[in-house]
């Protein structure tokens, strides 16, 4: 199985979990267990940026949050969890804080968290027993780094979200038009023919530059995905947040290890009309509102309305 989680957590406890891997605002960490490979996220330049969370929490499917301090920072790390609906996780922490937590996480995804004292044999227990993700849904690629190799060329990494991968297969680059074909496919600095759901890997690409394939680019078959400038989100408000959003407001759409800027068009209820400076692809996936000058940073999260 794989499993990507955000990790908010004491970066010397990860260590002995895990080994470090690349790193941008987010310091990535690996840990392989015979077949079962998580990769953990941790967003280093957060608090003072709220991108670097929203991101991370963007691609996870889990969490491992340590309530050491109950402060706005933790509130804003519970936001975001809530928004992106990662109803799996671990927090960790002394019992008081860990009494408060249970009571803040009321009918929230994270209401069926595991709760554990500060110790390795909980993390890896919680990873353990995890489970394997569904790969239901046809295979599609959301990248969060590119750069060129010489001798190979333009080189991918990202995360398998749903289905599997597989080399030699053509995809498009969405939200754009233009196509490319997987060469090789690497996990854990191994050649593989194939990546299934949750995968972290490195792909080659055939017939693009670095820059065809940005971050939150995503890789998919050409008719897997629609693109818009406009889309209606079914917004859930966090209910940590105070005020409501109203037409006119500028705001940050964070999915998919993008991050968009949007205007807010219109609100009939729960539902919110975005408006962005260009196309972005239209996903089955969360769409998470970032407010600007406002704590929380993040206002809530849905999927599109249809």
């Amino acid at each position: 199985m794989h499993h990507t989680l955000l990790a908010y957590m004491d970066e010397n406890m990860l260590k002995n979990v895990s080994k470090q891997g690349s790193e941008t605002d987010i310091r990535y960490y690996n840990r392989k267990a015979g077949e079962d490979v998580f990769t953990f996220l941790l967003p280093i330049r957060f608090p003072e940026r709220i991108v670097p969370l929203a991101l991370a929490a963007s691609v996870a499917d889990a969490a491992i949050v340590d309530v050491g301090n109950i402060d706005r920072n933790l509130g804003e790390v519970l936001v975001a969890l809530e928004s992106f609906n990662i109803d799996k996780g671990l927090f960790i922490g002394d019992d008081e804080n860990l009494r408060k937590i249970r009571m803040f996480v009321r009918n929230t995804p994270m209401e069926n968290y595991k709760f554990s004292g500060r110790n390795i044999e909980s993390i890896l227990d919680f990873l353990g027993n995890l489970g394997e993700r569904s790969a239901d849904g046809e295979g599609y690629v959301v990248v969060d780094q590119s750069f060129s190799v010489k001798g190979v060329g333009t080189v991918a990494l990202g995360f398998v979200k749903s289905g599997n991968i597989k080399k030699h297969q053509e995809l498009r680059i969405f939200p754009g038009q233009k196509s490319t074909e997987i060469k090789s496919i690497q996990m854990q600095d191994v050649d593989v023919e194939s990546a299934p759901v949750g995968a972290r890997v490195g792909l080659a690409l055939r017939g693009v530059e670095p820059e065809d394939v940005e971050r939150g680019s995503i890789l998919a078959s050409h008719e897997r995905f629609t693109t818009s400038s406009s889309i209606r989100v079914r917004v859930k408000k966090s209910q940590a947040v105070k005020d409501d959003l109203y037409p006119g407001a500028k705001v940050q759409v964070y999915s998919n290890m993008g991050k968009y800027p949007a205007n807010v068009s219109d609100i009939s209820s729960s539902i919110i009309l975005l408006d962005f400076e260009q196309d972005i692809a239209v996903t089955e996936d969360y769409y998470v509102i970032g407010q600007q000058e406002k704590m929380p940073r993040i206002y809530g999260g849905g999927k599109i309305f249809r």
